[in-house]
């Protein structure tokens, strides 16, 4: 059997270099080495198909590196989950029972020293908070990256049902699996690795995860849902979404009259086009600051045809704009709505999120929408002072 690293084990070099870093780490949860000795006996390592483990460490926080494109959870850290275990370290203190990540030698990495995280995802955002800068960690060798997929997911299986994975989870598993030749796109091969990865749910959950897998293998991977509770720093949250693409918080809130002028504008954003709570308020804060309130629209799931999604949209979003402008016109005597203005109305349509996110050959491999895109997925320049999008 040969494993991916070949090692026997972490480096004595490597270890000093951990314990050299460790000396100046913040460790409000005290951690410590007789922790780790002490959990090896509480909680021993998890065995894995295709794996070996080659020790369980006390590392700094500041070699560890996560990938978010290996994270199992189908939209990313979980933020009720995050806050949960944040109030459990915080209640109770570090529990050395409990299994700890796992990971392994990144060989990425610029330093000899690096470690790539497998599990964990959530406890990092926690550890972030609250400032601890270093983690004990179990360390594997693979002998495939098929093994390697196998213990993230497995190492997951929670007893605590609010941990497991969901359905959704396993089913981006298995079709990043797909997408990066790790396994075959045939029903056998795909049947046969979620017995693997899933092998703590029922048969029926099982079946049910192949044949959306079946269906949906070449959408998952490519495909990018926004997370409605992230914060502003995570891109697959629709907080960040805003951020990466250099737009303002979303809606007025904690914000003065005066920022909201000198801003020039107000954003929000919409998984329907004709969202009543997006355009009740794009109405109601429209007229209240004087300035248009742009609705950038999003899918809140996947879509097999992303472009019908959003031809959908623009229809519904043009159906609750005639809507508003007929009611309007029947409120106010001698008006029509031939006599409405363009300029006037307060909600504007000013494009879509990037959802199709399959890596591009022609520019690099980068994604191939990028920025805010229309119907086409084409990028569009964002004009706070230019015309609605349905107009053209």
């Amino acid at each position: 059997m040969e494993f991916m690293q070949a090692t026997n084990g972490v480096s004595v070099e490597t270890e000093l270099q951990w314990r050299k870093i460790l000396k100046s780490c913040n460790n409000p949860l005290g951690l410590s080495e007789e922790m780790v000795y002490e959990s090896l006996d509480l909680c021993p390592p998890q065995n894995f198909k295709g794996a070996r483990h080659i020790g369980r460490y006390l590392i700094p926080r500041s070699v560890f590196r996560y990938n978010e494109e290996e994270q199992p959870r189908d939209k990313n850290n979980d933020p009720d989950h995050v806050n949960n275990l944040l109030n459990d370290y915080e209640v109770n203190g570090y529990n050395n029972s409990c299994p700890p990540p796992i990971g392994c030698i990144d060989i990425e990495s610029r330093h000899s020293y690096g470690v790539k995280g497998q599990s964990g995802f959530n406890r990092d955002d926690v550890y972030q908070t609250l400032g601890q800068e270093c983690v004990i960690v179990d360390l594997y060798d693979y002998e495939s990256k098929r093994a390697e997929i196998v213990a993230r997911n497995q190492s997951n299986h929670h007893s605590n049902p609010f941990l497991v994975q969901s359905k959704q989870d396993y089913i981006k598993e298995v079709c990043n699996a797909v997408e990066a030749n790790v396994i075959e796109e045939t029903e056998d091969a795909i049947t046969e690795f979620v017995k693997e990865i899933a092998a703590n749910k029922s048969y029926h959950i099982r079946s049910q995860i192949v044949q959306s897998c079946v269906k949906n293998c070449q959408l998952y991977p490519n495909f990018r849902t926004y997370n409605s509770a992230g914060t502003k720093n995570n891109p697959n949250s629709l907080k960040g979404a805003l951020n990466f693409n250099g737009f303002p918080q979303a809606g007025v809130k904690g914000r003065s009259k005066e920022e909201i002028e000198t801003q020039g504008y107000i954003i929000y954003q919409a998984g329907e086009g004709d969202s009543k709570a997006s355009w009740m308020r794009g109405i109601n804060e429209g007229m209240k600051y004087s300035v248009p309130v742009w609705i950038i629209g999003y899918a809140p799931n996947r879509k097999s045809d992303l472009k019908k999604f959003r031809e959908d949209w623009i229809n519904e979003f043009n159906t609750m704009k005639e809507t508003t402008i007929m009611f309007a016109s029947q409120i106010l005597e001698g008006s029509n709505s031939s006599d409405f203005s363009e300029d006037s109305f307060p909600v504007k349509f000013g494009g879509f999120l990037p959802q199709y996110v399959k890596p591009n050959p022609k520019d690099g491999g980068r994604p191939t929408e990028k920025g805010i895109v229309n119907v086409d997925g084409n990028q569009v320049a964002f004009d706070p002072d230019g015309d609605c999008l349905t107009l053209s």
